[in-house]
């Protein structure tokens, strides 16, 4: 795989030191735009050593911002993945739940298949936030620890925990099982309507015959989100061409161009299928 080039990047002398420096103090001000991608642009050895030495200071925010640094080194594909992937594993057993869940979200970004089950162990943790961390760490894993905890996890009081779980069920794997159906049926009936989305973005993926009713019931509420008409292009079944033809008639598109490009794209998926 090809590694991604920048100019500005590369033009950049901004020492790395410096960028975490920047990021480090930045880390308490959510207004802040202070970023790690030069250090993960450049990706070399000496960027790693970085990482490795915030990980292990005695500061846990210190900590948290190598989890950061190591998660995505190198950008994609990544530069020294087993030593950054072995790292970020025993961060999972901080004592800081800050720590934890940096460490979690940085091996979602590895995709390390051995973090599977260290990551798997930590869906019932105390902390909301390492739970959130555990589901976009799991997203893309398929191993059956990783699906169990997702599923887990779909049903969690968190309303961000859920709403990763079911993307990672029904989106970030191509795995299909009666389990993984069953958590995204189940998903349906969540109260938070992007989380239904996903569920049915999951569900049309897998082709579940269920899929065309869930969805009408889900145009039935006040707002007809994104991922349900996405869920109809995937669909493709006709007997969804009439409502999206409405939408297409009633709803005001005019600020929303990315909006109308899917309706669109679901219109001429169902109208292939007739």
């Amino acid at each position: 795989m090809t590694r991604w080039h920048d100019e500005k990047l590369e033009r950049d002398s901004t020492p790395s030191r410096s960028v975490v420096h920047a990021y480090r103090n930045a880390m308490s001000d959510e207004d802040s735009d202070a970023q790690l991608t030069l250090v993960h642009y450049r990706g070399t050895r000496k960027e790693l050593e970085i990482g490795l030495e915030y990980s292990r200071s005695p500061d846990p925010l210190d900590r948290a911002v190598g989890a950061d640094i190591l998660a995505q080194l190198g950008g994609s594909p990544g530069t020294f993945l087993p030593e950054t992937a072995d790292r970020l594993i025993a961060l999972l057993s901080d004592p800081d739940s800050l720590v934890i869940r940096h460490a979690a979200i940085g091996l979602g970004h590895r995709s390390d298949p051995k973090a599977a089950p260290h990551l798997a162990k930590l869906a019932g943790h105390f902390d909301p936030s390492v739970r959130f961390g555990v589901g976009f760490g799991l997203s893309g894993f398929e191993e059956p620890e990783a699906i169990e905890a997702k599923i887990s996890l779909s049903q969690d009081s968190d309303r961000e925990v859920r709403n990763w779980a079911v993307f990672g069920l029904g989106t970030g794997i191509e795995a299909d099982s009666p389990q993984i159906r069953e958590a995204l049926w189940r998903a349906l009936s969540d109260e938070d309507s992007e989380i239904r989305g996903e569920a049915l973005v999951g569900l049309a993926a897998r082709h579940d015959p269920r899929t065309v009713d869930a969805i009408q019931e889900e145009w039935n509420h006040d707002m007809i989100s994104l991922l349900s008409i996405e869920a109809a292009e995937t669909n493709g079944d006709p007997r969804l061409l009439p409502a999206l033809e409405e939408f297409s008639e009633s709803l005001d598109l005019e600020r929303d161009s990315y909006f109308e490009q899917s309706l669109r794209g679901a219109m001429a998926a169902c109208s292939r299928a007739d």
